[in-house]
């Protein structure tokens, strides 16, 4: 049996916050398929149709959305979303349209399909794009830009707002906002008859000081929020408390005792749950580690291990639907890593990797309507 996957890249000169500049060498949004008895991967197209395509959602009515992270677009200070309909057969991507972010260097996307509306993160301008989505998958042009204000304590990444993700909480008409530059973790209510975000409505969570919130990911219940913190390598706990959100617990995201000798600069990045919840993974870069959690039944976390990510700058990884594998982009060594999930611990175990220039994020393929 395959299982079908779409990979995100940087195909240009991306200019990061850190002072960085990383020669983008993917050639577009890649489709691998994975083979479930022998974690083999295999490349079955390249669509190269729209510039540094680096992260990406799809939809099971056959649909899929990139932003373009971009400066400029059009001669504006913007980047851009794309639509695409996936071919059925050849899983090949048709673009369909792609409108302006009005805001720099996309870098999430999303879609909330109780709204009809897809979110963009746009995370050197600070700001937050909503678009309609139409019932052919394209996208009408911006309806609402939120711009937010504030800092943090870090000078040189927390100069201003930084929206890093806008994760729709499903079924609950909410997305959730992470803020690296202002450490604040900010839900929005979506209003149903004007396909708005209620700013006047939203509610915030303080991170800690200087923690930089990135992206989260929700309990089954969604009950419990767990938050990557990038610039203190942590993870964060909330509980749903009433109408709220209340952080329990606060732990590393790789093991930093001493008796390890590596702790080096370290940003973590992604961080997603099994689909059955026992387990949650984080990646970090510098460490360029994998590392698996165990979730207790009341949400607490204990550490089960770092596992090599089997290539350098682990970005954006995912889990497949069936739980049994975990897909890792690993930018800087041009590969995505496939590991086995050891059911009874958590435990990684490589199985293989397929050659992919700048991956950025894997998303998985729906099963289509």
């Amino acid at each position: 049996m395959e299982t079908f996957f779409y990979v995100g890249t940087y195909t240009q000169p991306i200019h990061f916050g850190t002072g960085e500049v990383l020669l983008g060498r993917g050639g577009g949004i890649y489709c691998i398929a994975l083979d479930h008895d022998t974690g083999a991967a295999r490349v079955v197209h390249v669509n190269p149709s729209v510039p540094n395509p680096s992260f990406l959602c799809c939809s099971g009515q056959g649909f899929l959305w990139a932003v373009s992270e971009l400066k400029e677009y059009e001669g504006m200070e913007s980047g851009a979303v794309s639509s695409f309909r996936i071919d059925r057969d050849s899983l090949a991507l048709e673009r369909i349209n792609t409108v302006p972010t009005m805001g720099e260097d996309p870098c999430y996307v999303s879609v909330a399909p109780e709204s009809g509306l897809l979110f963009a993160a746009n995370y050197s301008s600070g700001s937050l794009s909503a678009f309609p989505v139409n019932g052919d998958g394209s996208l009408e042009p911006i309806r609402q830009l939120i711009i937010r204000s504030g800092s943090g304590p870090d000078v040189g990444r927390q100069e201003a707002p930084h929206v890093h993700c806008a994760v729709p909480v499903p079924g609950m008409g909410r997305i959730m906002v992470c803020d690296l530059g202002t450490d604040r973790i900010c839900e929005y209510p979506i209003s149903t008859e004007t396909s708005r975000l209620l700013t006047n409505q939203a509610r915030e969570i303080a991170a800690p000081a200087g923690s930089g919130p990135r992206h989260p990911a929700f309990s089954a219940g969604l009950d419990i929020c767990y938050v990557s913190l990038e610039l203190s390598s942590g993870i964060l706990a909330l509980r749903r408390e009433g109408s709220g959100w209340t952080p329990f617990q606060t732990v590393d995201s790789y093991d930093k005792s001493p008796s390890q000798g590596r702790n080096a600069d370290n940003l973590c990045a992604d961080i997603h749950l099994t689909p059955d919840g026992r387990f949650l993974y984080c990646s970090n870069r510098g460490r360029d580690c994998l590392s698996a959690f165990a979730v207790a039944p009341d949400g607490t976390l204990s550490h089960r291990g770092d596992f090599p990510a089997n290539g350098r700058t682990p970005r954006s990884f995912c889990i497949d639907p069936s739980g049994a594998y975990l897909l890792c982009a690993n930018q800087d060594s041009d590969n995505v890593s496939i590991f086995r999930i050891a059911l009874e611990d958590g435990g990684l175990e490589l199985a293989g990797a397929v050659d992919i220039p700048t991956p950025v994020n894997v998303v998985a393929l729906p099963e289509l309507d």
